[in-house]
């Protein structure tokens, strides 16, 4: 069993009228099973409504499924007595950080979880220190939060949670209301976490270009896991992400599309290095001498 486990998971949202009778149910996941490893880096993509968000919530106890099962290090989320655990397990970043940072200054902040988790006061400053530096935020420890751009808030934020000493950080949209700069920021935060630290991250997002590098994407739709593999093997099925209202990164939509005009490329190119690689062959045979010209 891997680190987040789920069986035949099932999540209803039901509304109520005013004397408590059930008006609507909703399902928002239907019979999702799946088995995330420890230390592995997987991205969820899916459309709004898709459940991709639901799920999250599942995995440190905010909802508990209508049916079925989720496991988070072999612990059951339905078990109260394991609650506690769980959330230390799985840490949350939510999509906007204003709503998870309570802190006047950011040091204080990041020392907020493990104060209430009861961590001897030495023992705080000391993870406060090691999570600021793996964020590459020491240098703004006294600073207010309010000061920070949305990058460096979101920052704050994930080193709020490391500090907790999760084996597992889930991240709903981290980048949703972030520029690109700080985009580019947060997740090359979370890919140093994963690598130097070793952390488990879920990285639920609708930026197709922050996957790319992810070690295992799931595709959710309508509350199913639809597609899963590696992000190669999930961009390379362009027309099926379309029926699910996907989009794929810019330069797997352009080398698909000349790949529909008649050159022969591969599936799945991911970065412009590769889709350079593929095109020069083709124009160095098409185009001898002004390929030559042009290289040399």
């Amino acid at each position: 069993m891997g680190i987040i486990k789920a069986s035949r998971l099932i999540y209803d949202y039901v509304r109520r009228d005013e004397a408590d009778q059930v008006e609507e149910v909703s399902r928002a996941i239907d019979e999702l099973t799946l088995d995330i490893q420890k230390g592995d880096f997987v991205a969820i993509l899916g459309h709004n409504g898709s459940g991709k968000s639901t799920f999250a919530k599942q995995l440190n106890g905010i909802l508990l499924p209508t049916d079925g099962t989720v496991w988070i290090s072999g612990m059951d989320t339905r078990d109260d007595s394991c609650i506690w655990d769980i959330r230390k397990t799985a840490g949350m970043v939510f999509q906007n950080p204003d709503n998870q940072i309570i802190g006047n200054i950011v040091e204080e902040d990041v020392g907020f979880g493990p104060e209430n988790l009861g961590v001897p006061t030495d023992e705080i400053w000391r993870r406060v220190d090691e999570s600021l530096e793996a964020v590459g935020m020491t240098a703004y420890r006294l600073k207010s939060p309010n000061k920070l751009s949305g990058g460096q808030k979101q920052r704050v934020a994930i080193a709020g949670v490391m500090a907790m000493r999760p084996e597992c950080i889930i991240l709903d949209e981290p980048t949703a209301m972030l520029d690109p700069t700080g985009r580019r920021e947060v997740i090359a935060t979370l890919h140093d976490l994963n690598r130097k630290e070793g952390i488990t991250v879920l990285l639920i997002t609708h930026y197709m270009e922050e996957v790319i590098d992810a070690d295992r994407v799931i595709v959710m739709d309508d509350g199913h896991l639809v597609m899963d593999g590696t992000p190669r093997q999930v961009f390379s099925r362009v027309k099926e992400l379309k029926t699910y209202r996907l989009d794929v990164p810019q330069v797997t939509e352009l080398a698909w599309e000349l790949k529909q005009a008649g050159l022969p490329l591969p599936d799945g190119i991911l970065t412009m290095e590769e889709l350079m690689g593929a095109l020069l062959p083709l124009m160095k045979e098409k185009f001898p001498e002004q390929v030559s010209l042009e290289v040399e």
